[in-house]
């Protein structure tokens, strides 16, 4: 039987993404939030919408698979650091040492650890998939699209902090190359699978990913693509991503929304020291914020003002979006996870309205939980 917490919590969110699709913000959604009170875990679920704009459109589930492209980028980077834990691969590793083409190039002196911190100097973003000479998803276009971003070099290492696709990209391979084992084998092997989740946070056809025929109902559409020129569904979103056969550093992964509590509560616990299921130290490492951005070794952190994460969250507060309408929030001092995954972009990226709807959401739940926690323990 619920809580009275996780009735609130799933009354609330529930509540908030009918608004959301109410006021066009997306054509559906699903959110989830995990709380850890009197030694027991809380995780509520709501969910409103339909899959898409069509008339005859399934309804959204809790069990709903969305992308959630750069989310993809947390569990990239928590694997490496559970690999790097484990003596698999080496964070300050030179990428010419791993990686033949990078060899005496631009990029030549990188370390993974400035990849995964947004520290490389490599632009932001580049369509390499326009380019592309080779068959979309071959070895070929893979091992191309790597080259081709380690070429996209802006500033020597640690210069500044920017935020970077293309950096991912390189980390990706590089992660895959020291593991000596395909990215989404390393994500499931050190990520999903000890948590459970393998067939609820994965990159489709990925190890251990269920059989896209059977999930391929439950994912909601993204896109119009020209590039491809179709509708997006049951494949990656980003076209960079899609070019390298849809398993990258920077996005590819699809998941629920419980699968993302799961590993946002996660890192909560093990913040927490109530579990090991991640290294600890090399965690909070992660976790320390930069001098001159919000930006963390796989994560981002609330800005002073204007944060999607809202204004009410505690300052210490970290996560991650996605461009298709995805985002996880964890609030350490509340030991708080809130997941927002909702298809924003389908049918296209132009509807921008998740960006005023993201921080009232967030706002809201915090709302939900210091009704419920906060006055508690002032009166007590």
């Amino acid at each position: 039987m619920p809580s009275l917490a996780q009735i609130r919590f799933q009354e609330a969110m529930r509540r908030l993404l009918e608004a959301g699709v109410s006021g066009g913000v997306f054509p559906g959604g699903v959110a989830a939030t995990s709380i850890y009170r009197d030694g027991a875990h809380l995780l509520s679920e709501g969910f409103a919408g339909s899959l898409s704009h069509e008339n005859n459109s399934a309804r959204v589930r809790s069990d709903t698979i969305y992308d959630l492209a750069s989310i993809t980028k947390s569990f990239v980077a928590v694997a490496a650091l559970v690999a790097a834990d484990r003596g698999e691969i080496e964070l300050d590793r030179p990428a010419e040492d791993v990686l033949a083409d990078l060899r005496g190039g631009v990029a030549a002196d990188v370390t993974l650890r400035q990849l995964l911190s947004h520290r490389s100097g490599f632009s932001a973003w580049g369509g390499l998939f326009l380019d592309l000479p080779h068959a979309l998803g071959s070895p070929a276009a893979r091992r191309w699209i790597v080259a081709e971003a380690a070429r996209r070099r802006e500033c020597p290492a640690d210069q500044r902090t920017q935020y970077s696709d293309l950096g991912y990209i390189v980390a990706g391979a590089m992660i895959a190359a020291m593991a000596g084992a395909p990215l989404d084998r390393v994500v499931a092997e050190n990520v999903t699978g000890p948590l459970g989740i393998r067939q609820e946070v994965f990159y489709i056809g990925g190890s251990g990913a269920p059989s896209r025929t059977i999930v391929s109902r439950r994912i909601a559409p993204t896109e119009r693509c020209d590039f491809r020129g179709r509708i997006i569904r049951a494949e990656v979103h980003d076209e960079n991503a899609a070019a390298m056969g849809g398993v990258s550093g920077h996005a590819g992964l699809f998941g629920t929304a419980r699968g993302v509590a799961v590993f946002a509560r996660a890192i909560l616990d093990v913040l927490a020291d109530r579990s090991d299921v991640f290294p600890r130290e090399a965690l909070i490492g992660a976790l320390m914020p930069q001098a001159d951005s919000t930006y963390r070794l796989g994560f981002d952190g609330k800005s002073e003002s204007g944060s999607s994460a809202g204004s009410r969250m505690d300052p210490s507060a970290f996560g991650h979006l996605g461009f298709t309408g995805t985002s996880f929030w964890c609030d350490p001092r509340r030991d708080l996870a809130i997941v927002l995954l909702t298809n924003r972009v389908h049918p296209s990226r132009a509807n921008k309205r998740i960006t005023g709807f993201r921080p009232a959401f967030h706002d809201g739940l915090v709302g939900v939980h210091d009704a419920l926690f906060e006055r508690k323990a002032s009166n007590a």
